[in-house]
C-alpha cells in the first residue's frame, strides 16, 4: 500500500498502531502483523473462528458497526475509528436560544417528545462523594418547574449515599434522533415528605411493591429472594389497597446553575451555548 502526503483522520492513527505492532513483532521475532477488514477470514460473522482454522489477526478494524464476531476477537488493538456520524442538523444560534434556560430545555424537550423518541426522559446521573470517585446511571426525569429537575430513588442506594457525602450532581441528557444533548449542572436537594408521598402513590400498583422489595445496591443472594419476598407483599396489599411509602425511599431536585445545550453539526462544527444562572441578590 503507498499513500503520498499526510495521512488524514483516523487512517493517521490506524497506521501508527500498525507500526507499533510491526515493531513489536521484530522485537520479539514474530511473523508479519495481520489486520482484518470488518471479518477475519475463515471466520464466520456472529460465531467467530468456530473450528480454530481461521486467521488469528492482531488488528481489527470495524469500518461500520463492528460484527458479531469482533466479540470473539482477542487481538491487542479493536479500531473503531471509523464509527462516526457526520451530523446534519438545522442551524442553532445565539437568537434561537430562549431567554430562560428551563424554557429552552422545555423546548427541546417537547421536540424529543413530538419526534416520539424512546424515553426522551431518560438522562445520566453523575454523581460523587467525599472520596471524589464520580460513578453514572440512567434515571428518568419525573419532575420538572422553575425550581428545577426532579427524580425518585431509594436513598439507601450508591447514589444517595454520594449525594449525603456531596449534594451535586450533572445530568446528561441525550436526544439522538435530534443530533442534541443537554447538560446541566447544580446543587441537589430531597423533596419534600409529601411530595414524595404523592408520586409513590401515582406509580403502578406492582412499582410500588416493587419499590420496597428492591434493596438498590445491595447484594442479593438468589433472585427467587427477591421473588418470594414480592409475592408475599402482593398478597398482603391487594390491588387498590394503600401501600405505605417506605421511608429509605423518595425524590431528588437538583437546581440548575449551569446548562450545556449541544446540537450535533456536519464536520465536527457543532453548536454548544453554555449558559449560567447568577446568584443574583434579593433586590434583583
Amino acid at each position: 500500500m503507498k499513500f503520498s502526503g499526510t495521512p488524514r483522520p483516523p487512517f493517521d492513527d490506524l497506521i501508527q498502531r500498525l507500526l507499533s505492532l510491526h515493531r513489536y513483532d521484530h522485537t520479539h521475532q514474530r511473523s508479519s502483523v495481520i489486520a482484518s477488514v470488518d471479518i477475519p477470514s475463515g471466520w464466520h460473522v456472529e460465531e467467530g473462528d468456530i473450528g480454530g482454522e481461521g486467521i488469528k489477526p492482531d488488528m481489527l478494524i470495524s469500518l461500520t458497526a463492528p460484527k458479531l464476531c469482533a466479540k470473539k476477537f482477542c487481538g491487542p488493538h479493536h479500531f473503531l475509528g471509523a464509527l462516526r456520524e457526520n451530523y446534519i442538523s438545522p442551524e442553532f444560534d445565539e437568537n434561537q436560544l430562549e431567554a430562560n434556560p428551563i424554557d429552552q430545555f422545555k423546548k427541546w424537550f417537547d421536540d424529543a417528545l413530538t419526534a416520539g423518541l424512546h424515553e426522551p426522559n431518560a438522562m445520566a446521573l453523575s454523581t460523587a462523594g467525599k472520596d471524589g470517585k464520580p460513578s453514572s446511571r440512567m434515571v428518568l426525569l419525573k419532575g420538572l418547574d422553575k425550581e428545577g429537575f426532579v427524580w425518585y430513588t431509594n436513598y439507601e442506594s450508591h447514589k444517595g449515599h454520594q449525594l449525603s457525602e456531596n449534594p451535586r450532581a450533572a445530568l446528561l441528557f441525550y436526544w439522538d434522533g435530534l443530533n442534541r444533548q443537554v447538560r446541566i449542572e447544580g446543587p441537589v436537594k430531597k423533596v419534600s415528605e409529601s411530595e414524595s408521598e404523592n408520586y409513590f402513590h401515582s406509580r403502578p400498583h406492582g412499582s410500588q411493591i416493587g419499590a420496597i422489595v428492591s434493596k438498590q445496591s445491595t447484594v442479593v443472594p438468589r433472585r427467587d429472594v427477591l421473588h418470594q419476598e414480592y409475592k408475599e407483599l402482593e398478597a398482603k396489599f391487594p390491588e387498590g389497597s394503600l401501600i405505605p411509602k417506605p421511608k429509605h425511599w423518595g425524590g431528588y431536585r437538583l437546581k440548575p446553575e449551569m446548562f450545556e445545550f449541544w446540537q450535533g453539526q456536519k464536520s465536527r462544527l457543532h453548536d454548544r451555548w453554555v449558559l449560567i444562572f447568577c446568584k443574583c441578590s434579593d433586590n434583583n
